[in-house]
């Protein structure tokens, strides 16, 4: 990271100030300081720290299902709005993403396996996935079990790392301009019946126009200091990296496996994701063996020559998830001037990037519905009687 700013706090003032220093709010504040905007970041404790530091960094748009199409359809575009820009940022930044584009493997054990995963499928088939029967299976991809019955090949998803993502974006973002602050703590919205005045923190009072809240689980709390309930719920989940060595090479897949029980993610440094456990309201970091064991079972079971890998280590996260399964996207209409951006749950760096462009739309002046995402509204659950 370039060096933080040390601007003294009663100078401080930005046309946008966005809270959250994950991988949302750095592709927002790359984005509006692409547009020219005055952007200043703020990040309680450090760039990537959080859940963005957690995730495999699949770009599932087809391989992941979604209960909603208005989801289905911005993970394709936000797939590609993310290619678009990391060749751009390519320039600006020396972190590299480790983007790969070799396509997902979401392969069944029978045909019965596979019935039941079309008639339980929520989202459309993809128009660009392939199936493999077992030869073909056998051929493109000979690590694979060789008694999968099958499996489906998209060969357009990609996945890439998400840390250094993150880091790219706040990157680029201050070589366009935007400022970053790390360590600020205590952050307040401040609003009157006129709107957004600024927020308090720390080290002070900044002043703005605009807030974006971007800031994962802890978003929840920041709205209530104004009043608003946009509520989220933790869904922990733990990850396992190994690695092969030379003498095993051939034995690691080449393409992410993207299966019911278990996705494997061969990463652009060299070692392999394993993940993820589903543990809805759990908040702490620990990595239990029970976890661990059920990752390594399910990925030994679709890829055998992970019995030869080299266990490297493990890690947990916790993904912010809203009641009704969608992110909270957009203006907050009740305070002018604030904007919501988080509630991602599992796919916060798939959607990065399609966040950070409506987000910009926004503030240039579209409405929601010209967006076509009402149904991303913050205050929609308030309006639904879902909350009170």
């Amino acid at each position: 990271m370039k060096e933080i700013i040390t601007d003294r706090p009663d100078k401080i003032y930005a046309e946008t100030i966005i809270v959250g220093g994950g991988v949302v709010g750095c592709a927002i504040a790359y984005e509006l300081a692409s547009r020219g905007q005055d952007v200043l970041l703020l990040e309680r404790s450090a760039i990537a720290g959080g859940t963005s530091c957690a995730a495999a960094g699949m770009l599932a748009a087809e391989s992941e299902d979604f209960a909603h199409p208005l989801m289905a359809k911005l993970a394709r575009q936000s797939r590609q709005l993310l290619h678009e820009q990391q060749v751009l940022m390519a320039t600006l930044s020396d972190v590299e993403v480790g983007l790969q584009r070799q396509g997902f493997l979401t392969p069944f054990r029978s045909y019965s396996e596979l019935s039941n995963y079309k008639n339980n499928r929520n989202s459309a088939n993809s128009a660009d996935e392939v199936w493999w029967d077992r030869s073909v299976v056998q051929q493109e991809a000979p690590w694979l079990n060789r008694d999968t019955y099958g499996s489906y090949y998209r060969p357009y998803e990609s996945e890439i790392l998400p840390v250094h993502l993150t880091k790219a974006y706040a990157e680029s973002a201050q070589v366009l301009g935007a400022r970053v602050m790390e360590d600020i703590q205590d952050i307040r919205v401040q609003a009157n019946e006129h709107g957004v005045q600024g927020i308090t923190t720390s080290i002070g009072e900044m002043k703005c126009k605009h807030v974006i809240i971007a800031a994962g689980l802890q978003s929840e709390e920041l709205m209530r200091y104004v009043n608003l309930s946009l509520p989220v719920w933790s869904v922990k989940g733990e990850i396992a990296a190994v690695q092969f060595s030379a003498e095993h090479a051939g034995y690691r897949p080449d393409r992410t496996v993207y299966a019911e029980d278990i996705y494997i993610v061969p990463k652009a440094n060299g070692e392999v994701w394993l993940g993820a456990t589903s543990l809805p309201g759990r908040t702490d970091l620990n990595v239990s063996v029970q976890g661990v064991q059920k990752l390594l079972a399910a990925s030994t079971h679709w890829v055998p020559g992970m019995k030869e890998a080299q266990f490297l280590r493990a890690w947990a996260g916790v993904r912010p998830a809203t009641p009704d399964g969608l992110p909270y996207i957009g203006a907050c209409k009740s305070i002018p001037g604030l904007f919501a951006a988080f509630g991602h749950y599992r796919n916060g760096i798939l959607l990065s990037a399609i966040t950070s462009r409506l987000i910009a739309e926004l503030l240039a002046g579209k409405s929601s519905e010209e967006l076509g995402i009402e149904a991303l509204s913050p205050e929609r659950l308030n309006r639904k009687g879902v909350v009170q």
